[in-house]
């Protein structure tokens, strides 16, 4: 795991036991929200098919995408992209590793599909921008530091706005874009004195979205976490903040330990707020302060194993539907809701370890999460249609 943190020796915080309740309203930046949970359940189970491609030697960690109307696999060992067709043949491969032209050195993190290109996201800040015909067409740095802030003053004197005491959010990366031309991408800080960690008061200043302009970089900041994380304290193994931009003035921000999504417009004012919780979830979860950086990397993957959250939230443009999948509390299955016009149409079944993928007439694409223990030596994507009243 790639951590900055300035470690401290504090004692460890006592376990409580809360949930956001549904006679009391939901909060976010301090004030209440108007909470309007709807559902129409019109979506009872999907029928999800298996397609594989066993033709190809791949390192066995990637993402898959829809991009340029077709499958992409994207090979984050060796950074190159495969293309398939809709019955997973394999039609071409693009890119690579190294410092050549149209090749990208660097441990890709993370993909997203903006306007008509295809950003990838490095370990180092670094972006790329591909076009259509597998071209870089453009490259930078994501710039944290363009504020010139003193580093005296921002070490002595943080501010929940100070751009500089922030990073990329790896662990719990969501990268994604509004549609104003920006990059956005979580974020969290990791200030020796307002930090994820060991400082209550981050759950309740501390900003959770990056916003950068491929044209500069600069990274500006905004969002923060909802009221839930107050209650607990400290849920540091739990802050992924999952997020998707429905339009250039909307998105929708969720959490990983909260079943309210709250939309908002893109400067950060409240609509209101909806979502229903999911099914068959752990949520008895612990607050959690470590005494050392070692006590947090053993306790991270536990509490990520035993607890049920909702891990990711994207929004289908072409079919105005918003996808929200979540961990549930067996061995057999996960959970992904639909929303449509911010009512729930339905909570399905889908496969352990399911993270949806994206959406070409007439499938939705979903895959597995990669696990490290497992490298599969075939290539594989689920997919499946839903009903017209979907």
């Amino acid at each position: 795991m790639k951590r900055k943190i300035f470690f401290l020796s504090i004692f460890l915080f006592s376990a409580v036991f809360l949930g956001c309740s549904d006679e009391k309203k939901p909060a976010y930046n301090g004030e209440e929200v108007n909470y309007i949970p709807k559902q129409e359940l019109s979506i009872g189970a999907i029928t999800i098919d298996t397609l594989m491609n066993d033709s190809l030697m791949f390192s066995g960690l990637g993402q898959w995408i829809v991009f340029n109307d077709s499958l992409i696999f994207f090979d984050k060992r060796q950074n190159l992209v495969y293309v398939f067709s809709e019955d997973l043949m394999h039609t071409s491969t693009y890119l690579g590793k190294g410092d050549g032209p149209n090749l990208i050195n660097s441990a890709v993190q993370s993909l997203t599909v903006f306007g008509d290109y295809l950003a990838v996201l490095g370990s180092s800040y670094d972006y790329y921008l591909i076009n259509k015909h597998w071209e870089i067409e453009r490259k930078g740095m994501l710039d944290f530091n363009h504020e010139q802030i003193p580093y005296n003053q921002l070490m002595n004197q943080p501010n929940p706005d100070n751009v500089g005491i922030y990073e990329v959010l790896y662990e719990h990366l969501k990268f994604g874009h509004d549609y104003k031309g920006n990059l956005v991408f979580s974020i969290a800080s990791t200030h020796p004195s307002f930090n994820y960690i060991w400082h209550e008061d981050f759950y309740k200043k501390g900003r959770i979205l990056g916003i950068a302009s491929p044209n500069d970089g600069k990274v500006s900041v905004k969002g923060t976490y909802s009221a839930i994380y107050q209650e607990y304290k400290f849920l540091s193994t739990l802050i992924g903040a999952p997020f998707s931009y429905i339009d250039a003035s909307t998105y929708i921000q969720g959490y990983e330990v909260d079943s309210v999504l709250y939309k908002l417009d893109d400067s950060g004012k409240m609509h209101f707020a909806f979502g229903i919780p999911g099914k068959e979830m752990n949520i008895a979860y612990e607050s959690f302060k470590p005494e050392d950086i070692d006590e947090f990397d053993a306790r991270w993957s536990l509490d990520r194993n035993r607890s049920s959250y909702y891990h990711s939230l994207d929004f289908v443009e072409e079919s105005g539907l918003l996808f929200r999948g979540y961990s549930k509390s067996n061995t057999v299955s996960d959970g992904l809701q639909i929303y449509k016009n911010d009512t729930l149409i339905g909570d399905v079944d889908v496969p352990k370890g399911f993270r949806f993928v994206g959406y070409k007439a007439p499938y939705y694409y979903g895959s597995f999460t990669y696990n490290p223990d497992r490298e599969d030596d075939f290539l594989q994507i689920l997919r499946f249609k839903l009903p017209h009243n979907g």
